[in-house]
């Protein structure tokens, strides 16, 4: 987290403040935020916004951070760019559960799109085993059955993950939380709204299987069971199974808790229907969890304490937890409102007012999106190709793997030095003519309906989407 640089960056998004920035890399920008209570900000502006929290609630709005996410400037022209912004929006706002940020807030048509989620104070998993070391059986097997009702709840809607990995976990005061839907889809295709080409392949390397990146439109919700897998043996090892990405050969098992070692061994296989679902791996979690004399509960609550021990959760800039909103800060974003615009139009360039003089640097975006800045070698080189805040710069596919390889169990495998640490990787309307023929009054054409609220688009888009993947109509 860093301070925010106004001279360059944004001050406000819709009605939130901003407060300083949260990370950068290749792809956009996060940064940390916080409600800002606004006069006369009215119900179709709050739909414009799919506000979760009315102003009547202002204190508790006000209260609320959010993390606040935009697409880097560079990508603006880019329609896929836009689409998968898009998407990710309707998948966070799918997906409820403790186990993942609640929207708050989006305007995805905006000229510079964003959205708002809860933000969740604590370190990343990748954090907290970097600082403070691998986490011992039983709370590493608590974050286990975590991260299956986040996925329990990811795929109940019909969405996929596909890029669960330890940066993508935070342990909050209320448990793991999964981040960025990046690249989330539907299970099933029912649409022919396909973004993704043929031969495409996205992910995080190390934590991606084999199918992901090797027939990445066929994979289905084993790719999460094997990113979940992957996951927990970092958080037990403190590195991925794979220092590069997913081999047909068995990870280097040292340092794997031998508790972890059936379980591991079922979910670590290049196989999708070798592994286990997600009932399967929690009725393997709890077996862990007998093994070594521990409950769920206690598990949790060991857990929470070694997160709370270490001190890792980001120190929070002033303004965060100050009482009142900077009054330059709401007076700008009021201005706009009482001129019956968005809060965020002065900003966007989409002839709203005016009030670029009053807000230098307010056109300058830093391109950032990573909620980590350091990405070490091997999420460089996990980072894939497309859109989602979780990327960093593209790198080449994959080699394939020689198709006679055979994975082998932790049991069958023969114990392996430790790999050398290699390199990371519109339609326009038509105006009426002026030029009218003199009639009787009532032989004269009605009026043109008025266009509909933008509210009303929003409706009308979010029903359309809605029976579109209906296939009994």
């Amino acid at each position: 987290m860093e301070p925010l640089d106004t001279d360059n960056e944004p001050r406000v998004r819709g009605p939130f403040e901003l407060l300083a920035r949260l990370g950068e890399g290749g792809m956009g920008v996060a940064y940390l935020a916080r409600r800002i209570p606004l006069d006369g900000l009215t119900d179709e502006l709050a739909a414009t916004y799919r506000l979760i929290e009315s102003d009547e609630g202002a204190d508790a709005a006000e209260s609320r951070l959010a993390v606040v996410k935009m697409i880097q400037p560079d990508l603006l022209e880019q329609a896929s760019a836009r689409d998968r912004f898009s998407r990710e929006i309707d998948a966070v706002r799918a997906v409820a559960s403790e186990r993942a940020p609640a929207l708050l807030a989006a305007d995805p048509e905006a000229a510079k799109p964003w959205f708002a989620m809860d933000y969740v104070a604590g370190p990343s998993l990748h954090t907290m085993v970097a600082e403070s070391g691998p986490l011992p059986v039983g709370p590493c097997a608590a974050l286990g059955l975590a991260l299956v009702d986040a996925l329990r709840a990811i795929h109940g809607t019909g969405l996929l993950h596909r890029d669960l990995k330890p940066r993508n976990v935070v342990l909050g005061p209320d448990g793991p939380v999964v981040l960025d839907f990046g690249l989330a889809v539907l299970v099933e295709r029912r649409t022919s709204q396909v973004i993704t080409e043929p031969g495409e392949a996205w992910g995080s390397w190390p934590y991606a299987s084999y199918e992901q990146l090797h027939d990445f439109l066929s994979a289905k919700e084993p790719a999460d069971v094997y990113a979940l897998g992957a996951t927990l043996f970092f958080a037990l090892t403190g590195r991925a199974p794979y220092t590069q990405q997913p081999l047909l050969t068995p990870p280097n098992w040292d340092d794997v808790d031998p508790p972890f070692l059936p379980l591991l061994g079922q979910i670590l296989v290049h196989v999708p229907g070798q592994r286990p679902d997600l009932d399967g791996v929690e009725t393997g979690l709890r077996d862990v969890l007998r093994r070594v004399g521990l409950t769920p509960e206690l598990a949790a609550a060991k857990l929470g304490d070694l997160v709370d021990a270490a001190g890792l959760a980001p120190e929070l800039p002033p303004e965060a937890v100050a009482d009142q909103v900077d009054p330059a800060v709401r007076e700008l974003a009021q201005k706009a409102v009482d001129v019956g615009v968005a809060p965020d139009a002065p900003w966007t360039g989409d002839g709203a007012a005016d009030l670029s003089d009053e807000t230098p640097g307010f056109f300058g975006l830093v391109d950032t999106d990573e909620i980590e800045r350091a990405e070490d070698a091997a999420d460089r080189a996990g980072a894939l190709q497309g859109y989602t805040p979780t990327l960093v710069d593209p790198v080449a596919a994959p080699p394939a793997e020689p198709a006679s390889a055979r994975p082998l169990s932790p049991i069958e495998a023969v114990p392996q030095t430790r790999p050398e640490e290699g390199p990371g990787p519109t339609s326009h309307h038509r105006r009426p003519s002026r030029e009218v023929e003199e009639r009787e009054p009532e032989e004269l054409p009605p009026p043109a309906p008025a266009a509909p609220p933008r509210a009303a688009l929003h409706v009308a888009d979010e029903l359309r989407r809605a029976y579109a993947h209906r296939g009994d109509l």
